[in-house]
């Protein structure tokens, strides 16, 4: 053991044993180059020893678990027999303990476990143990992988661990470093570690019933018992949630107070009103509840700060047009800031039809413009002086609105579409483009971002701490569910059919979507390419119809020729890469072909199943699972969701469940700390919590200078990547 303390902020290297290859290793495999580091890579799970035992102990029948060295597999697919019709495949391993005795394991149509546990892997098997054919084994037990025995792992030395520990922390191991030796190496850090100093108030500690830092760190690594290992959870999840919650409340109130609201709170009989009254359909409630929450904040005394979010086809366009129509009717100007060219283009066509009844682009009318990098040099050049002159009313735009030339005489509302797609600075830039316009005022415009991805009232509490959020969470009268099919690779015999039925409603007046995964094929990452598709079904499958190609690569020019050609439907057939996931709205097209479905996320299949039914009427999707090998539990668990449910929001839960929080900011929220040990279905209580104690620590401290509260601002300053002064220069999104 090392004869100084060890220090948190310290590098790895400052543990006894490791040098630059083993921090290399940590770095590279784990993104671990700090003691802090290694003692937040909390363990995925726990092996308990009380059960473990050796397989001479265990009877026939009775549940155990078994640590042991995986020697070899075989590999078997066993007919059918009696009322099972379809063959099984087994995967049968022979395991060997500490002690020298083997038992069996096998898994049914799992033959991935082969690879997933090679030779030489150590791990632990828990299951009922059964007798066949005189030998001991365990059917289809769970396993926790505790690592290799080239690196160092072996049955013996898990029992060892076992002897001294009654539960085994299981971490995330890398290539070459098992999960037992991230063990030892934190076991070393925490005997040198001298107690950790608690950044929360003893007030709040007892307050919330939580167990001091220090108890908590040493508890969640080195639990002698669930009861331990439960209330260091309880610590450490309340961590990383209140220090999120509070820095993001922290940067709400800073922005606020800098900035003073400009009144765009609706005018009767104006615009706005003149939209709701032109719709051929009443509003539903969702979208009615909406527009009254959102008039409430532009008309509020600072700048509206709400995210926007509802399910595909559930109305978010006529609320946010509402709301820039109500920028328009108090004299300023309005802006919907969109990811991509064919969103943008779609976004402007659908604004342009939904405001015609009120005069778009005529005399005395509302003026509507579109600004993207396709725009032509004259063109461009005209729309910058109309929207400098205040002669231009809403514009439609990429990332090219964020361009130095673009300036604005009076811009009031700011509406992102996808914001997920935007970076914080992004955003940032369009709305300093109103602060600029109003000289010396410290003003700025209302936001709207808006997603078109459901996301779970959990995550969004979570991930939208400082916004305010509004769901629509009804469709319009007359949008009937789509019928969605998953087809697998031994229902090949259905393609044809399903060709066959995109013939028919062709005839009758509709189209077709055929989406690809990628836009060309290749062997690094086998599926169908869109350009190989494309020539497929145009030359062999329809020769008798027109069948366009859209994909990402292809220039602007020809993008916009092939979408007009299908929306046109000069084109009846239409294949494409995901570049149609969001906004592209063809009534017609009532059909959608996903091929190698299992390559997509469940809200990428999602958004691309909202492209059809949009004009009424029955429209279908069908999943085609085409590669085995991208194929697995998982795959098969999401495309069964999205086949037995059209809910976004339910399969956003699902979503969520599966995957895991992950990093929830990703780079588009830099800044951001990562949660790790929460899970914000499991843990919304918390959420909840520490959402509102941080909004009324800063009704009481709204800067935390109180000195009781000095510990709480130096946490959260440390936790916010920049500290908070660099954080809350970005705009909310």
């Amino acid at each position: 053991m090392t004869d100084r303390p060890v220090r948190l902020d310290r590098p790895v290297t400052d543990l006894p044993g490791v040098g630059p290859a083993l921090a290399g290793r940590l770095a590279d495999g784990l993104d671990i180059a700090t003691v802090r580091d290694l003692l937040t890579h909390y363990p995925r799970g726990y092996q308990d020893a009380g059960d473990v035992v050796d397989i001479a102990e265990v009877r026939a029948g009775e549940p155990a678990t078994l640590i042991g060295e995986v020697l070899d597999w075989q590999t078997r697919r066993v007919p059918p027999k009696g009322a099972r019709k379809r063959p099984l495949d087994l995967a049968e391993a022979r395991v060997r303990q500490a002690s020298g005795n083997v038992f069996g394991v096998t898994f049914f149509n799992q033959r991935w476990r082969a690879s997933q546990l090679a030779p030489g892997t150590v791990a632990a098997f828990s299951g009922q143990v059964k007798r066949f054919r005189d030998r001991l084994q365990l059917a289809s037990p769970d396993v926790q992988v505790l690592g290799q025995v080239t690196s160092g792992a072996d049955a013996a030395a898990a029992a060892e661990q076992l002897r001294h520990q009654r539960l085994l922390s299981v971490y995330r191991a890398t290539d070459g470093l098992a999960s037992l030796k991230i063990n030892q190496l934190i076991d070393d850090a925490l005997a040198g570690l001298p107690p950790i100093e608690d950044w929360l108030p003893e007030r709040l500690l007892d307050e919330l019933d939580l167990v001091d830092l220090d108890a908590a760190v040493r508890g969640i690594h080195q639990p002698p018992d669930h009861a331990t290992r439960q209330a260091a959870r309880d610590r450490l999840v309340f961590d990383e949630l209140f220090s999120l919650q509070l820095g993001l409340q922290w940067r709400r109130r800073r922005l606020e107070a800098a900035t003073m609201g400009l009144d765009n709170g609706p005018v009767t009989g104006g615009l706005a009103d003149g939209l709701l009254l032109a719709l051929p359909f009443a509003p539903t409630g969702a979208q009615t509840r909406a527009m009254t929450q959102i008039g409430e904040d532009l008309a509020g005394p600072r700048p509206m700060h709400r995210l926007l979010q509802g399910d595909v086809g559930s109305g978010k366009t006529v609320v946010a047009a509402w709301a820039m129509l109500c920028a328009v009717d108090r004299g300023r100007q309005a802006a919907l800031m969109v990811p991509t060219e064919v969103l943008a283009d779609q976004h402007h066509r659908t604004l342009s039809d939904l405001l015609a009844p009120l005069g778009v682009n005529v005399l005395d009318g509302i003026r509507v413009e579109l600004l993207t990098s396709s725009t032509t040099t004259s063109e461009r050049r005209r729309i910058l002086g109309e929207l400098l002159s205040g002669q231009v009313d809403l514009i439609v735009g990429t990332h090219a609105l964020l361009e130095e030339g673009v300036r604005f005489a009076d811009l009031g509302v700011v509406v992102v579409d996808e914001q997920h797609r935007f970076g914080v600075s992004q955003r940032v830039k369009l709305k300093d483009k109103a602060a600029a316009t109003v000289a010396g005022d410290p003003t700025g415009p209302d936001v709207l971002v808006m997603t078109a991805t459901p996301i779970p009232r959990s995550l969004a509490l979570t991930l939208y701490g400082d916004l305010d959020v509004t769901v629509l969470d009804e469709l319009p009268p007359g949008r009937e569910p789509i019928t969605t099919q998953l087809i697998t690779p031994d229902q090949a015999h259905r393609r044809s059919k399903l060709e066959d039925f995109i013939r028919t409603e062709v005839a009758a007046g509709r189209r077709a979507y055929v989406v690809c995964p990628f836009v060309e094929e290749s062997a690094a990452l086998p599926g169908r390419g869109a350009v190989e598709e494309h020539a497929r079904l145009r030359d062999e499958v329809f020769p008798e119809l027109q069948v366009a190609l859209v994909h990402g690569r292809l220039s602007a020019r020809d993008k916009d020729a092939a979408m007009a050609a299908f929306r046109a439907g000069e084109a009846q057939v239409l294949v494409s890469t995901t570049v149609i996931e969001v906004g592209v709205d063809v009534p017609e097209a009532t059909i959608m072909v996903i091929e190698d479905a299992e390559r997509f996320g469940i809200s990428q299949l999602h958004q691309l199943r909202g492209r059809v039914g949009r004009g009424g009427g029955r429209s279908f999707c069908v999943l085609f699972a085409g590669w085995s090998s991208a194929l697995n539990d998982d795959a098969l668990e999401r495309l069964t969701a999205v086949a037995t449910t059209t809910d976004g929001f339910e399969l956003a839960d699902v979503d969520l469940a599966i995957r895991g929080e992950g990093q929830l900011f990703g780079k588009a929220q830099s800044g951001l700390p990562d949660l790790k040990l929460a899970r914000v279905q499991d843990d919304l209580a918390v959420v909840q919590t520490t959402r509102t104690l941080a909004r009324q620590l800063l009704d009481d401290d709204p800067d935390l200078e109180h000195p009781g509260n000095a510990t709480l601002r130096t946490e959260v300053l440390r936790r916010y990547e920049g500290g908070l002064d660099a954080f809350a220069a970005l705009e909310t999104g």
